[in-house]
């Protein structure tokens, strides 16, 4: 196994994996089905440049296979040094590549079966035998799949779309032993880019377009379907489609405030039913090989309110029972094809009767209104419908803006709980809205497709290869740089935090310093950090607002063939509104003659690279911190010289509160729900009141009404619970009075969003504390000490905030003024805050250590 290009030599780790493979080929992305017991044998493939195996396709094999076997013969010479012949005739001998159908093997027929229509048009078949290998398929998908997944086995990756992240080992001799029989779990698995993809040539004509680098990343990958998804917003098209008709008939369009309009329509007319099935028999007509059509609705509320459409029920009532009348529609004249929508919005509950069964839903995970959560609708789905999946927001640009943490595809937990619910429900398709973006979200995009080809993968394994096949020697310190900044692992998004993400990252690269390969990878890596840098500075140097937008832009459009940012959300999304901002209409010009001033083509050489990732680290420096542990067995303390004052607290979103029974009395406080009008139509608001061990004592479920709803508990005994409140981030309002134990629990992990400036808000400082240590991020506010005195103004975000503390300031209560919650986390005091005092729940341990007496 000697290497053909000594630039390229494999580490002894990579050797070992290869040998593991080899032997036992099921340990790493394990088939979503058990292997056939089958004897194979190892069989030797290329040798000192000699090909030992020809290519054998079908005489009939259609153009897709024959270019997929041109592409096969390339890879294998660019690993073994070997021209592999390609030529057409029977399965006796050879690289047998082609269907089930055109090399018959009644050993592998019924593996290779297709069940209802759609499951196993992605399967495939990958034997080594004494002459031969067979790559076989149930269909042309199938046998494109053998031949990437025996390419895999080789030591092949294709790690994101950019060509410097394709791996393809040099080896001087070539053996395979594998037996493997597969097809994926969720039959339709798709990340794309919300925004699209960005059409201009402008750097190299020797890169491929971003669409096309997508598609090859896709193909690679196995990321494909084996049926397509077609639910989009569909009846905005049926409108258009109809336009006349619905010119001379308004009364077509949906009732809204005494208006009929569009972009509904009404589904109590018989007129329109009929229209939605000629649409969707047209459809079927003029793409025969489709296999869904689109029966959602148009994007967006505007339902109809006449009389007639009340009278069919609900929203999803109406929107499902037209989807049902469609589909039997289509069942009649088109077997086997379906009728798609989303469970999203207004109609993402469930309809009170059954769906009929080519009636395919993909429940969203994200825009849900009415009663029931997600999770709830999760369980309530599969009852009403038998062919479903899931529609997911791995990343969305106006979310996440490419920053750090990143979005969901960051966040490995949530992909590998996330995945496993679906495939549990019986998914079918998992649709993730997603970006080109794979600086923040490459990792788990990667991780993601594999989980969604089989969700009982293991994860680890998959990242253990990703990090060793992408940055060999530097490995151990990419992990570390990519499970720091994970959201799953709750980092403070701060300085420290990217100060040290710069220096693992300028660890990897010099311990990769002799590979060119990595270094072209690690360069890509620092080029997103610069995004990050830029970025950074813009959300903190409003006076340099403007030199630093074009400056992070230019530097997005530069590395746009890199797919770190995602260029073309930047050109559709930020670049209009910043040159609106900055009244500078020649950046949006469409005049080929006016010259964009973030227009350059020139990519980064590794020289200037270098010298913005040092600017980096010298901007961003790690900070110090000892972090201390409390317990969460939290009492009331008893503070002398303090007035009681009642709590009152307004948010966006839930959160965990403490609250305290001294004597076993009842917990009692009062709830405003729907403090923001305009988001009152979303689930109701839920509570749970749970014990200290997590006991579920009371739970229930307010309207979201913008009024008051007074909450009584009885509980057990003394002691301390936990309050529990999910407001649909409809907002709302806490209160309790003066005597009442209550504490605000604080987050490593995330932030809060309060509305407005809180009540003075109350924290303990323990005895022996010389300087208080905190995370912020958020708005300015002001630090009083126990006296009430100003003791620090902060006017900082992301940052460490340290405040040194008097001679006899400690062990005693301080304070927040003019705080509004964000993120807050305190390193070396306990994280719970109080509106007075009184209201202020401690960890018992330290209560007793600092000589405090428990308030009863």
């Amino acid at each position: 196994m000697d290497p053909v290009n000594p630039s390229q030599k494999l580490s002894l780790g990579a050797l070992w994996f290869l040998v593991l493979w080899f032997v036992a080929p099921q340990t790493l992305f394990a088939p979503s089905v058990p292997l056939r017991q089958a004897a194979t044998r190892e069989i030797l493939i290329a040798t000192d440049g000699q090909a030992r195996l020809p290519i054998v396709i079908s005489p009939n094999a259609p153009a897709e296979t024959k270019a997929l076997a041109e592409e096969l013969a390339k890879y294998l010479k660019q690993i073994s040094g070997a021209d592999f012949q390609i030529k057409t005739g029977n399965d006796s001998e050879g690289i047998i590549l082609g269907t089930i159908q055109e090399f018959p093997n009644p050993a592998l027929t019924s593996a290779l079966e297709i069940h209802n229509t759609f499951d196993g048009r992605e399967a495939y078949a990958l034997r080594t035998e004494a002459r031969r290998i067979l790559l076989l398929g149930a269909t042309d998908l199938g046998a494109s799949h053998a031949a990437f997944r025996f390419l895999e086995l080789l030591g092949c990756r294709w790690l994101f779309p950019a060509p410097e992240w394709e791996v393809i080992p040099c080896l001087k001799t070539l053996r395979l032993n594998a037996n493997e029989i597969s097809r994926p779990a969720i039959l339709s698995r798709r990340i794309w880019y919300g925004w699209g993809f960005f059409s201009d040539k402008g750097q190299s004509p020797a890169r491929p377009s971003a669409s096309q680098a997508y598609k090859d990343w896709a193909r690679h990958n196995r990321m494909a379907g084996s049926f397509t998804i077609n639910a989009g917003h569909a009846w905005e098209t049926i409108i258009d489609q109809n336009k006349k008709s619905f010119e001379a008939h308004p009364e077509y369009f949906a009732l809204v405030k005494d208006k009929r309009k569009g972009p509904q329509f009404c589904v109590s007319r018989p007129e329109v039913q009929a229209m939605a099935v000629e649409y969707a028999l047209n459809f079927f007509k003029k793409r025969p090989k489709s296999d869904m059509v689109s029966m959602e609705p148009s994007d967006g509320g505007g339902m109809c309110e006449c009389d007639d459409c009340k009278k069919l029920g609900s929203i999803s009532e109406r929107v499902f029972g037209l989807a049902n009348h469609v589909a039997k529609a289509v069942a009649k004249d088109y077997p086997g094809k379906m009728v798609g929508l989303y469970a999203y919005n207004e109609h993402c509950e469930p309809p009170s009767f059954a769906l009929e069964p080519n009636v395919y839903v993909q429940l969203t995970a994200g825009f849900i209104t009415g009663r029931y959560s997600f999770e709830e609708l999760l369980e309530l789905w599969p009852k009403r419908c038998k062919s479903m999946g899931f529609y997911e927001y791995f990343s969305v640009w106006l979310w996440d803006f490419d920053k750090l943490p990143g979005g969901r595809a960051a966040n490995i937990s949530y992909l590998q709980k996330q995945i496993k619910e679906y495939a549990a429900q019986h998914a079918t398709s998992i649709d993730a809205e997603s970006g080109d973006n794979w600086g923040p979200h490459g990792r788990g995009y990667y991780l993601a497709n594999r989980l969604m080809w089989d969700p009982t993968a293991n994860p680890e394994v998959i990242l253990s290869d990703f990090y060793d096949k992408a940055f060999g020697p530097g490995a151990t310190a990419m992990r570390r740089y990519y499970e720091r900044l994970d959201p799953g692992n709750k980092p403070l998004l701060s300085r420290h935090l990217i100060a040290l993400a710069f220096r693992e990252v300028e660890e990897a690269a010099r311990l990769a310093k002799d590979r060119p390969d990595v270094q072209a990878r690690l360069d890509q890596i620092k080029q997103y950090l610069h995004y990050i840098h830029l970025r950074w500075r813009l959300d903190r140097e409003k006076e340099n607002g403007k030199d630093l937008t074009l400056a992070a832009i230019t530097h997005a459009y530069r590395t746009r063939y890199s797919f770190m940012n995602h260029w073309e959300a930047i050109r559709q999304a930020w670049l209009p509104k910043a040159a609106k901002d900055y009244k500078e209409p020649d950046w949006v010009s469409t005049e080929k003659s006016v010259r964009k001033a973030w227009a350059v083509n020139e990519p980064y050489t590794h020289e200037e690279t270098e010298q913005l990732f040092q600017e980096g680290l010298q901007y961003f420096q790690p900070q110090q911190i000892v972090e201390t542990e409390f317990s969460a067995d939290l009492v009331p303390a008893q503070f002398e010289g303090n007035s009681p004052a009642a709590s009152s607290q307004s948010y966006q979103g839930g959160l965990r509160y403490g609250v305290y029974s001294p004597k076993g009395q009842p917990i009692d406080v009062e709830v405003i729900t729907g403090t923001i009008a305009w988001y009152r139509d979303r689930a109701d608001a839920r509570f749970k009141l749970l014990s200290a061990e997590g006991e579920k004592l009371h739970e229930g479920r307010l309207v979201l009404d913008g009024k008051s709803h007074k909450l009584h508990f009885e509980v057990p005994k003394a002691g301390l619970y936990y309050f529990d409140f999910d407001d649909s981030s409809a907002g709302w309002q806490i209160k309790a009075g003066p005597d009442q134990p209550l504490s605000i629990l604080l987050r490593r992990d995330k932030g809060f969003s309060h509305a407005g400036h809180m009540q003075q808000m109350y924290f303990y400082v323990p005895k022996g504390t010389r300087e208080l240590d905190y995370f912020w991020s958020g708005g300015p506010h002001k630090l009083l000490g126990p006296d009430k005195k100003l003791v620090q103004e902060v006017k900082t975000s992301g940052e460490f905030v340290k405040v040194p503390v008097p001679e006899g300031m400690d062990g005693k209560v301080w304070s927040f003024n003019q705080l509004a919650l964000g993120h807050l986390w305190f390193f070396n005091a306990p994280n719970e805050l109080g509106g007075s005092p009184n209201a202020l729940l401690l960890p018992k341990e330290l209560v007793r250590m600092d000589g405090l007496r428990e308030r009863q």
